[in-house]
């Protein structure tokens, strides 16, 4: 719920209203809800069979450089509603990286990296039960 400051305290019906006590002249300021902001930020996320990620409300981006034509999995415990992940994953000369989303991932699909030398991306967005895929790229770079 959104709180307004200044705000006015009417003191009776016979009160008079007028700009001042109003403060419409003023510039009012709003505060919505009291939680956590999301910050924006970066990390890099070691390549590995298995790859666990775990969430803070200040890691949404990962790189993870992949290497030597090897097949990974990606798991996750689901962060809450509204949560944006943010999947960056580069390539080596070798390519020919599969990538696979474990439960609680909602996608298209396997995430093939054929192209080396490559950057590719993908998003998801948390309903707080699963993290959803919003989009991806094909080869980048």
């Amino acid at each position: 719920m959104a709180n307004v400051t200044p705000g006015y305290n009417f003191t009776g019906t016979t009160d008079p209203i007028t700009y001042t006590k109003l403060n419409l002249l003023a510039q009012p300021t709003v505060t919505i809800g009291s939680g956590t902001p999301l910050v924006e930020s970066y990390s890099e996320t070691t390549f590995a069979s298995t790859i666990a990620l775990t969430f803070t409300t200040g890691g949404n981006t990962r790189r993870i450089a992949c290497s030597s034509s090897t097949a990974s999995t990606i798991t996750a415990t689901v962060p809450s509603a509204g949560y944006v992940l943010r999947l960056s994953f580069t390539t080596d000369g070798t390519a020919g990286n599969v990538i696979t989303f474990s439960t609680g991932f909602k996608t298209t699909g396997t995430y093939t990296l054929a192209t080396a030398n490559k950057y590719y991306s993908i998003v998801f967005v948390s309903d707080g039960t699963n993290l959803i895929e919003l989009s991806r790229t094909a080869a980048v770079g």
